[in-house]
């Protein structure tokens, strides 16, 4: 059973193979599916639907279009019935991290961009409610933890009441504000779960880079069998995949191989991001697509530790 080692974050994402020197290739071909990467993200698309349960995207921003690539990009949505409530999305980049330290991070943050918004008159007289956590129930009986924190504040002479849920997922932070007034505050706890639920379903978050990890590749030789571990040929975090070789020691392009990088993709991209070609969909009458497109100062190009 042959290595290779797929060296991320390098100009030319090419194999260096780790077998011993007198079997290596003095220039092993490129896998295909395996392209060059700027830096740990080179490019997220945040696609969001249309329609979603009983809400319809009403704006979107892209923040990098004035020149704010690190604000992300925001979605309103109006709930049915409920003109009263505004219901705002933030989704803007957070970095790899704890879970716990990120959600801690992500909170300082709001709380932060409040005291701003209160020194500068935008908002007056605002009170702070328990901050307690707060888990999303998502499809198939999925979970996912993050914080809840209630504020009141005068803003444009009214009284208002804000529910702000903050969530770390796919290495960005998902800040969803529902507001409304004061009065109509019972709304608000009726409609959040059901609202949050469908919002973290529906809307995807994809990155393509380096993503600061290494793909390794065993080349499987005839009537050799992968690894136990990843027996459907890819590992579970889709950074190791099985890929049957020729007789000099190269994988085999063809429909076998195709479903294998495929499989990785997925399972890469369920963790946040992908060292595997994607091909965004394009925007139409059911989706919006928001796309980042960073440089390596942005992210960095080293391996995360």
């Amino acid at each position: 059973m042959s290595r290779w080692k797929v060296i991320p974050l390098l100009a030319a994402m090419g194999l260096a193979i780790t077998v011993h020197a007198q079997e290596a290739p003095d220039a092993p071909a490129p896998i295909p599916g395996i392209p060059a990467h700027r830096g740990v993200i080179d490019d997220t698309w945040i696609i969001a639907p249309r329609r979603m349960g009983n809400a319809t995207l009403a704006a979107v921003k892209n923040y990098a279009d004035e020149g704010d690539i690190a604000a992300g990009v925001s979605l309103r949505y109006q709930i049915d019935h409920a003109d009263w409530i505004a219901a705002d999305v933030f989704i803007y980049p957070a970095g790899d991290g704890d879970g716990s330290r990120m959600l801690k991070r992500a909170v300082d943050d709001f709380r932060e961009s409040v005291n701003f918004a209160e020194k500068q008159e935008i908002y007056r007289n605002v009170w702070w409610g328990d901050e307690i956590p707060y888990t999303a129930s998502l499809s198939g009986g999925r979970k996912l933890e993050g914080r809840f924190l209630p504020i009141v504040f005068d803003a444009q002479q009214d009284m208002l009441t804000s529910r702000t849920y903050l969530f770390y997922r796919k290495l960005y932070f998902t800040k969803i504000r529902l507001t409304t007034t004061v009065d109509a505050v019972d709304s608000l706890v009726d409609t959040s779960d059901k609202f949050i639920r469908n919002l973290l379903d529906g809307v995807e978050v994809v990155s393509v880079g380096g993503c600061g990890r290494q793909m390794d590749v065993v080349g499987l030789g005839p009537g050799q069998s992968p690894p136990p571990e990843m027996a459907d040929g890819v590992s579970a975090d889709g950074y190791r995949v099985a890929l049957r070789t020729n007789k000099s020691g190269q994988p085999i392009v063809g429909e076998a191989m195709s479903k294998v990088m495929a499989l990785a993709a997925k399972r890469q991209l369920a963790t946040g991001c992908t060292v595997l070609d994607y091909h965004p969909p394009l925007e139409d009458g059911t989706r919006t697509v928001l796309h980042l497109s960073f440089s390596t100062e942005d992210w960095g190009a080293t391996p995360r530790q």
